[in-house]
């Protein structure tokens, strides 16, 4: 099968997903039109806080989307704490998801309201490259968590490897 073939099966829905991929759809990546705001008649084109920012957002352009809100920050932000190996991001996202199946009615989103969730990063790489693909992996795992939940907790931790819930 061909990369264009495999990418319109993909899309459409036809191909047929792995053991492991059962159940989960592919998520939309880094876009800057929301297709889940698209599908709902919203608006759908996302704002970026900083041009220079990297524009890493998530969907799966029916229930929610996941949008970093700016580049990360040191951790704590204060000079007087020296320097340090931590940072923070940032992240918005809306959800519109309901528990368990389509027949139930009870509601885990957000009711189509923004909420923000904010992580530290431990030890992240310092910049470049690296730190994208660590906030790539972040947001990923994040969608990943509302996919399954339909919400997210405030305050998380990452450590490049596991997200972790800060009370």
């Amino acid at each position: 099968m061909g990369v264009s073939n495999f990418r319109l099966q993909l899309f459409s829905g036809t191909l047929a997903p792995s053991e492991s991929e059962r159940g989960s759809k592919p998520l939309f990546r880094n876009f800057g039109i929301c297709p889940h705001c698209q599908k709902k008649g919203g608006p759908f084109l996302l704002d970026r806080l900083n041009d220079e920012g990297p524009m890493i957002s998530r969907s799966d352009g029916e229930s929610f989307h996941l949008v970093l809100g700016d580049r990360p920050i040191s951790f704590p932000a204060e000079k007087a704490s020296g320097r340090t190996s931590m940072m923070t991001a940032g992240f918005w996202y809306v959800s519109e998801r309901k528990a368990g199946s389509q027949e139930s009615e009870e509601f885990t989103g957000t009711k189509g309201l923004t909420e923000t969730v904010v992580v530290i990063l431990r030890k992240p790489p310092k910049s470049g490259p690296p730190l994208m693909r660590h906030l790539e992996l972040l947001a990923d795992t994040l969608a990943e968590k509302i996919t399954r939940h339909g919400r997210l907790a405030t305050f998380y931790e990452f450590d490049g490897r596991q997200l972790h819930r800060n009370p």
